[in-house]
């Protein structure tokens, strides 16, 4: 059976995303500060994804890495995780305040394919400053 093209850009943007995260966090867990690869470099949610797209799931401020002890913390730990996530990134936690809460974040197929192209040239260009040091 094909996939749809919502379910295409779906794994286009998760596969985006990942790759934007991995570059931003310089393959570093943002837990333990070590440096993290292939099955040891996990995308965490802040904010769960929910199910199927949605801007949560694809919003790189709802977005860490992490290796996956930190990971497996992070899910385990929700009061104390939440904790440190604020003390780290205080400006990111207020940010996502409007996600809490199971509030509605649908994206459209639109937005989606947007999103692709945006998140295209970012990685391009995180990828070229990462090459020029």
């Amino acid at each position: 059976m094909a996939k749809s093209k919502r379910k295409k850009l779906t794994e286009a943007l998760d596969d985006l995303c990942r790759k934007i995260v991995r570059s931003i966090y310089e393959d570093t867990c943002a837990i333990h500060g070590h440096k993290v690869y292939g099955s040891n470099s996990h995308t965490c949610h802040v904010i769960p994804k929910g199910n199927g797209a949605s801007w949560r799931r694809f919003n790189l401020q709802n977005l860490f890495l992490a290796c996956m002890k930190g990971h497996d913390w992070w899910h385990r730990n929700p009061t104390e995780s939440a904790a440190w996530f604020k003390l780290k990134w205080p400006w990111r936690d207020e940010y996502l305040e409007k996600y809490r809460n199971g509030r509605p974040a649908k994206i459209s197929t639109p937005e989606m394919v947007e999103l692709v192209e945006k998140y295209k040239v970012k990685l391009e260009e995180l990828q070229r400053e990462a090459k020029n040091g």
